[in-house]
């Protein structure tokens, strides 16, 4: 089925893959990439990954999933007052976000059964995801090297749908990037709308818009901005007080309880208590990233500083990559605040795509560039197992099924167990 086979028949029987098999829907999406129907596909998948996602897993669970379920089964089942409804919006007498709330409470007056949570979030989610996700996709030569494929294939799964687990930060992430991303690359300012509105999302998101607006007001050096960036690789220790006394000063007061929470010794112990915990290819699998993206943005800074400088949407783009990057370094040092490096790894692998496409389309030869773009993306062999490992606790046996089949279907056993029963 070439692209250009592509009729409007056609069309009505791709979309109808989704209801018949979904997971063909998405192997189609992925093998003809090309079609304008692939991202449309892509979002459907993700829609019916909602539809099926696994809320009330086997056992004991703390994930904020649960949390989302239990309220939407509270709420159906003792009807807060619509005048009372905004109080939905604090959280121990303080201002939380507006988008789970809202999505949440509206849900309940109809429904307890948080699969259509989950769907709607997915149909959020999914859209920002697979047009992130085609952002970068749709910009690929005609041959696919197998560098650009392990770079592209870690990239979609920087923030997968999975993440509706905790549907508010990390729908604000790829809300953050769908705007950010065409702007930076595209100089596109119609999008920059979507920046701000990831903060009501997540609040916290005002920290990425804050960077977004001090990005112009820097010198845009690559030489300045990877200095910056590899010295915030070796910054190690942070004086929690005086961030906590800086937020308290500076920030908006809503911001002030998380401060608190954040910024403090007692809580930054008990976070490493249960990094400590932590498998141990869990931590590999973060470090091998950390290291690929610095490894590839030093390389394609210095040995393809060349190329970039020839290249105006891809300068901004890796400029502005490793400036998140290098705040978002020094802010992980906060509990909590590593959420900020994933961000920062959307923007960062976007530009090493765009940075390979670029270096494999010019006349430009360097042995350094070569070797370092077919050696290092093997490194994500782990962290992309890894990713796919977290995916397999939120999807069962109706992953297999279609969405009519999978309604029938009550599955709260995630393939993980099946997998561990079995080895």
């Amino acid at each position: 089925m070439a692209t250009g086979e592509i009729t409007k028949n056609t069309k009505g029987l791709l979309y109808l893959t989704v209801l018949i098999y979904p997971l063909w829907s998405f192997y189609l999406s992925f093998k003809y990439f090309r079609m304008p129907q692939a991202k449309n596909l892509f979002w459907l998948f993700c829609i019916f990954l909602g539809m099926v996602h696994i809320y009330f897993p086997e056992g004991e669970s703390s994930s904020d999933g649960v949390r989302y379920a239990q309220q939407l089964i509270d709420l159906h089942q003792q009807p807060v007052p619509f005048e009372n409804f905004t109080s939905l919006f604090y959280e121990d007498g303080q201002f939380v976000d507006i988008y789970q709330p809202i999505v949440t409470y509206l849900l309940s007056t109809v429904t307890d059964n948080p699969r259509w949570l989950f769907l709607i979030f997915a149909v959020v989610f999914g859209f920002f995801y697979s047009r992130n996700s085609w952002f970068v996709l749709e910009r690929f030569p005609k041959t696919v090297a197998f560098p650009l494929f392990l770079l592209s294939f870690y990239y979609i799964l920087i923030c997968p749908v999975w993440e509706i687990n905790g549907v508010r930060t990390w729908t604000a992430l790829h809300v953050f990037v769908y705007g950010a991303l065409p702007y930076l690359y595209n100089s596109d300012k119609s999008k920059l709308i979507w920046c701000g509105a990831s903060c009501l999302f997540h609040f916290s998101f005002f920290l990425p818009v804050t960077v977004l607006l001090m990005y112009h007001f820097i010198p845009k050096s690559i030489n300045y901005l990877l200095a910056f960036f590899l010295i915030s690789l070796f910054i190690k220790e942070i004086d929690l007080e005086q961030i906590r006394s800086f937020i308290l000063t500076y920030a908006p007061s809503f911001i002030h309880n998380r401060a608190d929470m954040y910024a403090n010794e007692d809580y930054a112990q008990t976070i490493n208590d249960l990094k400590s915990n932590l498998n141990f290819y869990m931590e590999g699998s973060k470090m091998f990233v950390q290291w690929v993206a610095a490894i590839l943005l030093f390389v394609s800074g210095v040995w393809g500083k060349k190329i970039v400088e020839t290249n105006r949407s891809l300068k901004n783009l890796l400029c502005f990559s490793l400036f998140i990057y290098a705040i978002s370094n020094i802010l992980s040092l906060i509990p909590s605040f590593g959420r900020f490096i994933v961000l920062s790894q959307s923007f960062a692998f976007a530009s090493l795509i765009f940075f390979y496409i670029s270096y494999k389309q010019s006349q430009f030869i360097n042995k350094t560039i070569a070797v370092s773009f077919k050696m290092i993306p093997l490194l994500l062999f782990l962290p992309i197992i890894v990713k796919l490992r977290f995916g397999s606790d939120f999807y069962g046996i109706s992953l297999l099924f279609n969405p009519i089949a999978a309604l029938f279907v009550d599955d709260n056993q995630p393939f993980i167990h099946y997998i561990k029963s079995i080895f």
